[in-house]
């Protein structure tokens, strides 16, 4: 039964009771956003149920998972308290972004290390107790959050992932997960010509281009997608790896020369 425990730091007495509401439901929150990135399920797979509450120079709240339905086939929810601790782990560390945070489960976590203040609660631990793993948030992953979420400028490229998670409430949108990092990039299209295609490949491996957002730690944060070649799916439109993926590459190989230019230098 996977467990994690949530520790709020501090006089118990001191600590306002809407932070420690909000502590729970921000959790709650980005958990569930873990749990559609993990179980490729839009309304998730598992439930989170009470299984301690307690005060000893702390306000402890410790709950576990179920599976939500039998036709689950794989359980998540260890992987997911995993990934809680260890995406706040990379927040508070190293200052980037969690993997398989989209952009609703970042405003949560933003919202969750903003509560942390000296007056009430000083430090947020959580923990799985099962293997003691652990992560201490302070104030400064609140700090480096700051950095990851607004777009600092825009540049044409592209990502490459997984897709997932569908969206067509506001603007239509999709979800991709960097292969190396797990990043959730948000992909907004515009035109309604994608969305079958977007639906089609559901879960594929995928190279998105158009409008690349980017934080101001580099990271992609935002695509929009101008046409519907800008979705290009591995087996599909694309058959072979994107030479920028070929092992031993040195993108300055040819110094100042155009590459048709340095082959036909190094021909004579």
């Amino acid at each position: 039964m996977p467990v994690l425990r949530i520790d709020i730091v501090g006089d118990p007495k001191s600590i306002p009771f809407r932070t420690f509401g909000h502590v729970a439901n921000d959790s709650l929150s980005i958990l569930g956003d873990l749990d559609r990135a993990l179980s490729f399920r839009s309304g998730g797979s598992t439930e989170w149920f009470m299984n301690d509450i307690s005060k000893n120079g702390v306000l402890r709240l410790e709950i576990y998972s179920q599976l939500k339905a039998r036709n689950v086939r794989a359980d998540v929810g260890r992987d997911i308290a995993n990934s809680f601790v260890t995406g706040f782990k990379t927040l508070e560390i190293e200052g980037k972004s969690p993997a398989f945070l989209s952009d609703k489960g970042m405003r949560k976590a933003e919202h969750l290390t903003s509560l942390i203040d000296e007056r009430g609660a000083r430090a947020i631990v959580a923990s799985i107790p099962e293997t003691e793993k652990a992560v201490e948030i302070t104030r400064h992953s609140a700090t480096n959050i700051q950095k990851l979420i607004p777009e600092a400028y825009t540049a044409i490229g592209s990502v490459e992932g997984l897709l997932e998670t569908i969206s067509v409430h506001k603007n239509k949108k999709f979800i991709v997960y960097q292969g190396m990092t797990g990043k959730a990039v948000t992909c907004q299209f515009p035109k309604l010509e994608l969305m079958d295609k977007v639906k089609q490949f559901l879960g594929e491996r995928v190279q998105v281009s158009g409008i690349i957002s980017r934080n101001e730690k580099g990271e992609p944060v935002r695509v929009l997608l101008q046409k519907e070649s800008d979705l290009k799916i591995f087996g599909y439109d694309l058959k072979i790896l994107p030479f920028k993926k070929l092992g031993g590459s040195d993108p300055n190989f040819t110094g100042d020369l155009s590459t048709e230019d340095f082959i036909r230098k190094i021909r004579g």
